[in-house]
């Protein structure tokens, strides 16, 4: 199943209108990054009310707002929680694990929501393979998601349960309107540790990793490439702006 993900920068009536667009363009699911969060809220909400695709959240920083105030969210919005993938996630050292596993129990027990986390390491790959339902690789490469499945069927297993659904997004741009975007974001996440460390180990480079091309039949074979190992893709938008027309004819060309 593909989704579509766009920033939480997004103006929210523009956010309103591409998610109607990808509703129509046969995505199962519309994402938002959940920082700031207050921004990915009415975006979610927005969503909820102008479609019935699944409405997914990766993630929300749990140092920046907590699991029971994303709770009070939820309710004091009506967000549809059969339709809901809540991520959370922490960049807490020490202390993350914790944090997150926390954040699990009171989801569980208080909302009706696939809970859903985002994993680099190890140790919170492992978590999620044994208490969450989803779990959101920042990137799709193949030898990294095959040693991630093996981890969280290891632990998933050990805690009698299933599998978490693995989840990665997709970055994509359209060339050559969004190389200025393309590469701002890359630069962006070149400086990030912890990203770092996973393109080093597969030899590649933050604009490595993102699917370009000037129309549907260059990026898409990309975009499949990148499907391979997943149970579920989001298309994560790197449009030229934050316009209906920019991000609609990366939905159109991106689509399912």
């Amino acid at each position: 199943m593909r989704g579509f993900g766009i920033d939480a920068s997004v103006p929210i009536d523009v956010a309103r209108e591409v998610a109607s667009m990808s509703e129509e363009a046969g995505y199962g699911s519309f994402w938002i990054n959940g920082s700031p969060h207050e921004a990915a809220l009415d975006i979610l909400e927005a969503a909820a009310e102008e479609t019935d695709l699944d409405l997914g959240v990766g993630v929300f920083p749990l140092t920046r707002i907590s699991a029971n105030e994303i709770v009070e969210e939820v309710r004091a919005r009506d967000l549809p929680q059969s339709r809901l993938w809540l991520g959370v996630g922490s960049p807490r050292s020490p202390g993350a694990l914790a944090e997150v596993r926390q954040a699990a129990e009171t989801f569980r027990s208080q909302l009706d929501v696939k809970v859903t986390t985002g994993a680099v390491g190890p140790k919170m790959t492992a978590l999620a393979g044994e208490v969450f339902d989803a779990v959101i690789f920042t990137w799709s490469m193949v030898g990294e998601v095959e040693q991630n499945r093996a981890i969280l069927a290891e632990s998933a297993q050990a805690a009698s349960r299933d599998s978490p659904t693995v989840i990665s997004f997709i970055r994509c741009g359209l060339l050559p309107q969004a190389a200025e975007a393309v590469a701002t974001r890359a630069e962006a996440y070149g400086t990030i540790p912890h990203y770092q460390a996973v393109f080093e180990r597969n030899g590649v480079s933050a604009a490595d990793t993102v699917v370009t091309g000037s129309n549907r039949a260059e990026i898409l074979p990309g975009i499949v490439r990148e499907e391979a190992p997943l149970d579920m893709s989001v298309i994560r938008a790197i449009p030229a702006d934050n316009t209906v027309e920019s991000i609609g004819e990366l939905i159109v060309a991106c689509a399912p």
